[in-house]
């Protein structure tokens, strides 16, 4: 008897563990990356989810700054811009250990992102940023139209 209700008590915590666990947020879909200086958006990006749950994205297309010089910016459609970044399993509205490759620089930059509740916004920067005085990327979400 006593074994019998140690078993029911395990199950019941399991189970409510599943239930009030929170899923870390999906970042797949399109996004636009706003420059953190100038407010203006830099290009859109589609993110998708690769096999080993790390999150990828290619320009879907590229603007000019309405300030600068026009340029033919067709050659970063498909460009890939952000590597494997991982969902932090402690936090599912944060994400670890990607890299984001800055064409204007030819550089590559490790990252860490924070997601908002709502799973709109995505802020994206250097890990070793302590004083976060470093630029940083926002992210927002293109919802469908349809």
């Amino acid at each position: 008897m006593e074994l019998k209700g140690i078993f029911s008590a395990g199950c019941i915590m399991l189970c409510s563990a599943a239930l009030y666990a929170k899923p870390a947020l999906d970042l797949t879909g399109n996004w636009k990356v706003i420059d953190d200086k100038s407010g203006f958006t830099l290009v859109k990006v589609k993110i998708s989810k690769n096999s080993n749950s790390l999150y990828n994205g290619h320009i879907i297309e590229a603007f000019n700054a309405p300030n600068l010089q026009t340029q033919n910016l067709s050659s970063l459609k498909g460009f890939h811009l952000l590597f494997d970044l991982k969902p932090d399993p402690n936090d599912p509205y944060k994400f670890i250990s990607g890299q984001v490759f800055d064409p204007a620089a030819q550089q590559r930059y490790n990252i860490n992102g924070k997601v908002s509740r709502n799973g709109n916004t995505l802020i994206l920067r250097s890990p070793s940023d302590a004083e976060k005085a470093s630029r940083k990327l926002s992210w927002i979400r293109i919802r469908n139209s349809n």
